[in-house]
């Protein structure tokens, strides 16, 4: 039963991979794994929001973290290729937060 669930698992990332659904599903673990790759205080002011090809829209609270994280981006980027099923970036653009509206 082993090699019959081996086998499975290879037509099901096969599937995936020729079907185009395993980028998206790269990018959701990215997403939902952000503070497990980064930590909690960066999560906390930071946000991923977009995958564009080799790069990671990240959406970041102010000015001044975005120059830290834009300092950091080697190490952001480390820990993203160290995480098997990740989509590949190659690079972070940070975006400013959007400023949610307030109904009164």
């Amino acid at each position: 039963m082993s090699d019959r669930t081996r086998k499975l698992g290879d037509v099901m990332t096969a599937w995936l991979s020729s079907s185009g659904l395993e980028k998206g599903l790269g990018k959701g673990r990215l997403l939902q794994e952000w503070e497990s790759l980064v930590g909690v205080n960066i999560s906390a002011v930071s946000r991923p929001v977009d995958v564009r090809g080799e790069t990671l829209l990240l959406e970041v609270e102010d000015p001044a973290w975005r120059s830290e994280l834009s300092m950091m981006q080697e190490r952001l980027l480390s820990a993203i290729a160290g995480r098997p099923g990740l989509p590949r970036i190659r690079q972070i653009r940070f975006v400013a937060k959007r400023s949610e509206g307030k109904s009164e």
